[in-house]
């Protein structure tokens, strides 16, 4: 021992004289230049199919991981590739920092064909101050993570006096209805029931897709729309709703979402202010006719009002006279080759931005 301390005040001493004056010596600041990042923990691929109860679990084990801020309790392939909103991010970090939990909205969907699994449900993050509502994909090979697609729209907090508590970005148009976590306590009985037999794949996506070529013909008959067909986005009720918003102060009469499915498509207000593109599923489960799809709705800014027919002319609130997207994942429940319901969320995005994927 006493050999080892003689031994490092002589290297001290040493070091100092080599270092006179001290300035020669100064170590340079790093500024995180030389940051490494350590890796993802290795996970061995174990081969083999992952069937719906599998999927499932890998979807509880992402939001657990979450809640532990630790990705070493996740299973994911050394290159898995993460998006948040539809832009890259290093697992571990966004959403992984703020997360707080799950509400009591919770719908799952699974393809075992394809090892994906998606999940649509109310969120919490900041110790349960701010909520929000997911719609997830995850896809799974060997038994690892090898993609994951987060999608999260957030509520949004617009205070009367000062920022405080605010949450809206400063350039984020107020929407006709914004996100309202009261509307995602349970899903509608519409979303979950039982199908008598499953639906085929290209069903499914056909049905989705002739929703969508509706909207932008604003011809409700191109879709097949079930006679009850009902559609919510951001927790509100976009269909049949006496309480829809009215847009327009000069025409009272007017409420946005007061209509049909085959109604709202039919009088094209909202095809005519927004353009859709890049639509396509992320997940179809048909075991369960659930499609959960992802579409792009640019909004130019250059409409300031609509001809709607017995309504007339109805103008365009200044907050959508501005380039924007909407990103708007939807869920779609489909029966007997019909769209029985539509949950939707809507999320402001800038100008004619595209998904990652």
């Amino acid at each position: 021992m006493i050999k080892f301390l003689l031994r490092s005040s002589i290297a001290t001493l040493v070091f100092a004289a080599m270092c006179a004056p001290a300035s020669l010596c100064r170590v340079a600041a790093d500024e995180g230049k030389n940051l490494v990042h350590a890796p993802l923990p290795e996970t061995p691929a174990s081969p083999g199919p992952c069937d719906r109860d599998c999927l499932y679990a890998f979807v509880d084990k992402y939001f657990d991981a979450m809640l532990s801020r630790c990705t070493c309790n996740l299973a994911m392939a050394p290159d898995v590739k993460y998006t948040e909103n539809e832009l890259p991010v290093k697992p571990g970090e966004g959403m992984w920092k703020t997360f707080s939990g799950r509400g009591t909205y919770r719908v799952y969907l699974a393809d075992p064909a394809n090892g994906e699994a998606a999940y649509y449900g109310d969120i919490t993050e900041d110790a349960g101050l701010l909520q929000g509502v997911i719609a997830l994909r995850i896809k799974v090979k060997d038994h690892r993570i090898t993609e994951i697609q987060n999608i999260t729209v957030r509520e949004q907090k617009r205070p009367k006096g000062g920022l405080g508590l605010n949450t809206a970005g400063i350039m984020t148009p107020r929407m006709f209805d914004e996100l309202d976590p009261k509307g995602f306590i349970s899903p509608s009985a519409a979303l979950l029931e039982p199908l008598a037999a499953p639906e085929s794949r290209d069903a499914l996506v056909r049905a989705t897709n002739a929703y969508f070529d509706a909207f932008t013909q604003s011809k409700s008959s191109i879709a097949p729309l079930d006679a009850q067909c009902s559609r919510r986005e951001n927790g509100f009720a976009s269909t049949n709703s006496l309480d829809g918003p009215v847009v327009d102060k000069a025409q009272p009469a007017f409420h946005l979402f007061s209509e049909s499915c085959a109604g709202e498509l039919d009088r094209a207000f909202l095809s005519t202010l927004s353009k859709v593109r890049d639509a396509r599923p992320m997940v179809v489960d048909e075991k369960q006719g659930l499609v959960l799809n992802l579409a792009f709705f640019d909004n130019e800014g250059n409409v300031k009002s609509v001809s709607v027919s017995a309504a007339g002319m109805i103008t365009v609130p200044n907050d959508l006279l501005r380039p924007i997207t909407f990103m708007t994942p939807q869920l779609f429940k489909i029966q007997n080759g019909k769209i029985r319901a539509i949950e939707g969320l809507s999320w402001a995005v800038p100008f004619g931005m595209r998904s990652a994927w």
